[in-house]
């Protein structure tokens, strides 16, 4: 194995540890506005990923890191071509770290309120875009001789990225529910069950709709393997959730 093909490794090892710890951040944050009922459950929503959420994020910045050191060509391109979806993760990541550390800063209803909503919107918003961006990557994107995107605005956001978003945000959402009736006990536990059932299900027929296109398109037999064990792992976790084993 040469050099590059061991960054390669080492860099898809960083985003899948990103994507498998800060998958069940945003989750949690998307549950706070269907899950919970009131302030008080939406604060136990919070709690569960307070004391991980930004430890979580750093695999973020170890990945992007090193993805510059070892592939400036690829990070410049990226980030350039995909300017406008990094830009609202970027963002969405700010306003999301501020409004954990603020909500409970005042005791106004309004004043958490507000920020609970910030929580579950810059949840929302990444977990879609990510998986548009990992997509197009996996697709491809028109790029000059120049190593410039010179697509447009469908380009980043065709029928196969946007189903990408729907996985990443169906399956982070379930991975949440799951996250929480790990963390939770009683009724709550109980309701965040039956909601990963049903999300479950949803990230299933999401993943066989994208992962099939995926290996229709570009598919090998590599490919296709790594297709069967996603898909054999995610209905491992429909089997566990319904029998009660976070």
């Amino acid at each position: 194995m040469q050099l590059p093909e061991i960054w390669f490794v080492l860099i898809a090892v960083l985003w899948i540890g990103y994507f498998f710890l800060e998958g069940f951040d945003f989750g949690v944050g998307v549950l706070t506005r269907g899950l919970a009922r009131d302030r008080q459950e939406r604060r136990v929503l919070i709690n569960t990923i307070g004391p991980v959420w930004d430890g979580n994020e750093v695999w973020l910045l170890s990945a992007a890191g090193a993805t510059f050191a070892a592939f400036p060509d690829w990070y410049a391109t990226l980030f350039s071509g995909f300017y406008l979806p990094l830009l609202l993760i970027l963002l969405s990541l700010i306003v999301r770290g501020v409004a954990f550390e603020y909500r409970a800063k005042r005791p106004e209803e309004n004043w958490q309120r507000n920020w609970e909503r910030a929580i579950f919107w810059c949840s929302l918003i990444p977990a879609f875009l990510w998986g548009v961006v990992f997509a197009n990557i996996v697709r491809g994107v028109p790029i000059g001789p120049d190593k410039e995107f010179v697509g447009n605005l469908f380009d980043l956001f065709g029928p196969h990225a946007l189903l990408g978003g729907v996985l990443t945000l169906t399956l982070f959402t379930f991975h949440g529910a799951v996250f929480t009736a790990l963390k939770t006990v009683g009724e709550i536990r109980l309701r965040a069950r039956r909601a990963a059932a049903g999300l479950g299900l949803a990230a299933l027929a999401s993943a066989a709709a994208f992962l099939g296109w995926t290996q229709l398109e570009r598919g090998d037999a590599a490919s296709l393997l790594a297709l069967l064990v996603a898909a054999g792992a995610l209905v491992a976790a429909l089997v566990a959730n319904a029998r009660g084993r976070e």
